[in-house]
């Protein structure tokens, strides 16, 4: 999971709004808003870090405040998120993201700043996703389900990935030399590579 930096509303949902609508289920034109949604996630899911595309059949627009309970955030592009399916339609237990989350409360938003830094996200080495923060380290498998295996397997890959970067080349690594790797990572916006970035940032901190 990484931070996500939200950008304007579609213009449609803007004027939708500006109109005096109220219903996101009336709404038209959920396409532009999947389009803005992949845009500035860089094609990834806000909880997983998989694949998604603005295709209603490659992601789901995910209310982080659900629609029930704050029916008035409907239309606030603010309160969106893209998501993967997170294999909707099999059993709940293989189920993750928005599909597992259903209206269930997360107490931290990766789009908002303040609530981004109170999440002190790790990963294990065998791709084990957890958090500091007591609460939200429950949160992420009991609202979100994010350690299946096949989740697991994914963030060990790429943290195995910035491994082998690091052993690419004999002798130790500068900070320099690491912190260019990072870049490469974060430019690259590979799927699950926050466990990558977790890992180099792990080994900076010990890097002269």
């Amino acid at each position: 999971m990484v931070q996500i930096i939200k950008k304007t509303a579609p213009k449609s949902l803007v004027e939708y709004k500006i109109a005096g609508n109220t219903s996101y289920n009336d709404f038209s034109n959920k396409d532009d808003i999947r389009i803005s949604l992949v845009q500035e996630q860089n094609e990834l899911c806000a909880y997983c870090m998989g694949k998604i595309a603005a295709d209603s059949t490659k992601m789901k627009i995910e209310h982080f405040k659900c629609q029930t309970t704050y029916p008035s955030l409907q239309l606030e592009y603010s309160n969106m998120l893209g998501c993967c399916k997170g294999n909707e339609g099999f059993p709940k237990k293989m189920q993750t993201c928005d599909t597992y989350k259903g209206d269930n409360i997360l107490s931290l938003n990766p789009s908002n700043p303040s609530d981004f830094s109170k999440m002190q996200i790790i990963y294990s080495d065998d791709g084990t996703i957890k958090s500091l923060n007591s609460q939200f380290d429950k949160e992420l498998n009991d609202v979100l389900n994010l350690n299946t295996n096949v989740l697991k397997a994914n963030r060990k890959t790429m943290i195995e990935s910035a491994k082998m970067a690091l052993s690419s080349k004999k002798g130790t690594r500068s900070k320099v030399e690491i912190q260019k790797l990072i870049q490469k990572f974060e430019a690259a916006h590979k799927p699950y590579y926050g466990a990558a970035i977790y890992y180099l940032e792990k080994k900076l901190k010990g890097a002269k």
